[in-house]
């Protein structure tokens, strides 16, 4: 398994669910690179979903904020795998990453930060941890 760090798009809001060990969610994010052509200008490449896992508060956290503000831009790091599926209708990838911290980004939107106390707060350390439940 190897590890990565990328930024992209949530396809969609992602659910907030409850196991054993408290709060996870499954993101899709969309990451489409930028590609240098030979006359130096740049185009679109394929766009990649990776099905980011996120538990405890960054997965609580994660969910409220797509839910206020819809198709937000994430930067997620952790453990990448891929997995390659053949089957009657050809070959599918699919790209996996368990992550250890996700983020809003700050290019092109607007963020509002409201510090939480732990303990207190829903989201917060004390109330989930951060022992991954997949």
């Amino acid at each position: 398994m190897s590890y990565i760090t990328r930024t992209g798009n949530l396809a969609a809001t992602p659910e907030l669910r409850q196991g054993e060990r408290g709060p996870y969610t499954y993101a899709r994010v969309l990451v489409t690179d930028r590609i240098k052509q030979d006359d130096d200008t740049y185009a679109d490449g394929a766009t990649i979903g990776y099905d980011v896992a996120v538990s405890g508060s960054e997965a609580v956290n994660l969910v409220d904020a797509a839910e206020a503000s819809g198709n937000i831009r994430v930067t997620f790091s952790g453990r990448y795998r891929v997995t390659e599926y053949k089957g009657e209708n050809g070959t599918r990838i699919q790209h996996q990453v368990n992550a250890d911290e996700v983020s809003v980004s700050l290019r092109g939107q607007r963020v509002r930060v409201e510090k939480g106390t732990a303990g207190t707060e829903a989201g917060s350390e004390a109330s989930y941890g951060d022992d991954t439940p997949f």
